[in-house]
C-alpha cells in the first residue's frame, strides 16, 4: 500500500479522491474509483452520481445504483477478464458493487475508508462454490487520515443532504470532525480534493474518534 498520508494524498489515491469531491461537489454521494492494471496504469474512473441526471456514455446517473464501482465496471469490454487488476476505491464497496466485481473477473479491490453499513460482507465468499473462487480479494482500510478522510466525506454528505433522513444517529464522531471541517474556512468551496485534504488534516488530528 502507498507510504505517507500525513502531507498529501498518495498518488495512487489522487484519481480517487478527485472523483469523490467532484461528487460531492455535483451533489452526489462522494465515492469515487479507479481500475489500474498491472503496470500501474489507469484502465477506467468513475464516481457516484446518484443525484445527477447527466452522465458520460455507458455510465449511469440519477439512480440508486449510480455508484462509484458500477460506474467503473460498466466501462470495461465483457470479453476480457481483469483478475490482474486492482480496484482503487475511497469507500469499501457495498454488495452491489463487490457483486458486480465477481460478475467483472477483478481481482483485487482496496479501499481507503471501512463502511460499517457492510461489515460482515467479508464473510460472504463462506457460501463457497463460484461466489468464493470470483469474490474480489479485499484489502482495506489504508491506516492514517486517508482512511478517516474516506468516512468523513460521506458524513459530510449527510449534512449537506440528508438532515431528514435519520441517517445521522450512526454517525458518531465522523459526524462532528464533519461539522468542524464545514466550519473550516474555504473547506467546502475548495475546487481541488488536496485542498480540502490539507485543511481536514488539523481537524482530523485533533478528533476524537
Amino acid at each position: 500500500m502507498p507510504g505517507d498520508e500525513t502531507a498529501a494524498l498518495p498518488a495512487i489515491w489522487r484519481l480517487p479522491f478527485e472523483l469523490a469531491w467532484e461528487a460531492f461537489r455535483a451533489g452526489s454521494r462522494p465515492i469515487g474509483a479507479a481500475l489500474v492494471n498491472a503496470d500501474g496504469e489507469v484502465v477506467a474512473s468513475g464516481r457516484n452520481r446518484s443525484q445527477e441526471t447527466v452522465a458520460p456514455p455507458g455510465q449511469l446517473a440519477g439512480a440508486a445504483i449510480a455508484h462509484a464501482e458500477i460506474n467503473v465496471l460498466a466501462q470495461l469490454p465483457s470479453q476480457r477478464r481483469y483478475e490482474d487488476h486492482l480496484l482503487f476505491t475511497t469507500l469499501e464497496p457495498c454488495l452491489l458493487c463487490s457483486g458486480a466485481l465477481l460478475h467483472a473477473h477483478v481481482g483485487t479491490v482496496v479501499y481507503a475508508a471501512p463502511d460499517p453499513l457492510w461489515h460482515g460482507i467479508e464473510r460472504v465468499p463462506s457460501v463457497g462454490g463460484a461466489i468464493a473462487a470470483r469474490w474480489a480479494h479485499r484489502e482495506g482500510p489504508v491506516q492514517g487520515p486517508l482512511a478517516v478522510f474516506g468516512a468523513m466525506l460521506m458524513h459530510l454528505w449527510t449534512l449537506c443532504h440528508a438532515r431528514e433522513r435519520g441517517e445521522q444517529a450512526r454517525s458518531g464522531g465522523l459526524l462532528a470532525l464533519a461539522r468542524q471541517c464545514l466550519d473550516t474556512p474555504g473547506f467546502a468551496e475548495a475546487a481541488s480534493v488536496e485542498t480540502a485534504y490539507q485543511l481536514a488534516l488539523s481537524r482530523i488530528a485533533d478528533a476524537e474518534l
